[in-house]
């Protein structure tokens, strides 16, 4: 039975990535949602050969970049990244190895990252290793497939993606790095944090991210059959959030329309 809105909607618009639905194939696909939605509406169309859409709700990310080792107040992409309009990016070009990483985090456990790369790297065989925090022995790599390494990592757009632990605990930033002079949205907040590093310093000069994007820490997809609706009233660009919808199809191809609204005080970027 279809929800009753119980107040005035503000803007309404597609965040599909095409007329008449984002393209769907059997490699799920992340649509983000911009931060100021308030409410989604999902429906499959256009179906050959599959039966079902498959989709998942997935949580908004912190993600702090730090050139010294925290030890001055990070940088932070968290908005940056996941607004699909905004076009600003995080530059990587010589990206050192120790003192220089990224850290991604969410109030749920995640199994991957989708990482849009608009400046590709081209020089060296550096890999992306990815840790996880936990409390008992501090960073545990990982063992990760990195969609965006071809012959070296962000070459290429991709998921990064590992298997969910179950030693993953959740930490507040202080507790990670006690000793950095920051007093933010995350400090105090237990998240499933990640800590992103090249195995050497990145050589190419050129390198940039414009999107990331998490993948659900679970592929026990909720499915849709052609016209069927979804839709949920959410919360987006913030920690306990929403920050995209991973979909695809369980054969041939599909469309996703993809609709977002927002409050009467809100604005959708």
């Amino acid at each position: 039975m279809p929800e009753i809105w119980a107040g005035r909607l503000g803007e309404f618009r597609s965040i599909s990535t095409a007329d008449g639905g984002t393209a769907l194939t059997t490699t799920a696909g992340f649509i983000q949602i911009p931060p100021k939605a308030n409410h989604i509406f999902i429906t499959p169309r256009n179906f050959s050969t599959a039966v079902v859409a498959k989709f998942a709700l997935n949580p908004w990310l912190t993600i702090l970049h730090t050139v010294d080792t925290m030890a001055t107040e990070p940088t932070d992409y968290s908005n940056i990244l996941q607004d699909p309009a905004d076009t600003s990016t995080l530059d990587l070009s010589e990206m050192a190895t120790g003192t220089e990483f990224i850290l991604v985090g969410s109030y749920i456990p995640f199994r991957g990252v989708y990482v849009d790369v608009t400046g590709t790297n081209s020089a060296g065989t550096a890999t992306m290793g990815v840790s996880y925090s936990n409390s008992a022995i501090g960073w545990t790599a990982f063992s990760v497939t990195d969609g965006t390494n071809s012959t070296m990592t962000l070459a290429q757009d991709g998921l990064v993606y590992w298997t969910v632990p179950t030693t993953w605990v959740k930490q507040t930033f202080k507790e990670l790095y006690p000793a950095c002079p920051v007093n933010k949205f995350y400090s105090d907040v237990p998240l499933y944090w990640t800590k992103w590093t090249p195995s050497v310093a990145l050589t190419d000069t050129s390198i940039t991210v414009v999107n990331m994007s998490a993948a659900n820490r679970s592929t026990a997809y909720g499915e849709l059959v052609s016209g069927q609706s979804f839709e949920e009233r959410v919360e987006c660009g913030k920690i306990g959030g929403l920050g995209c919808i991973e979909a695809l199809t369980n054969a041939g191809t599909a469309n996703l329309v993809v609709n977002v609204a927002s409050h009467y005080e809100s604005e959708v970027a």
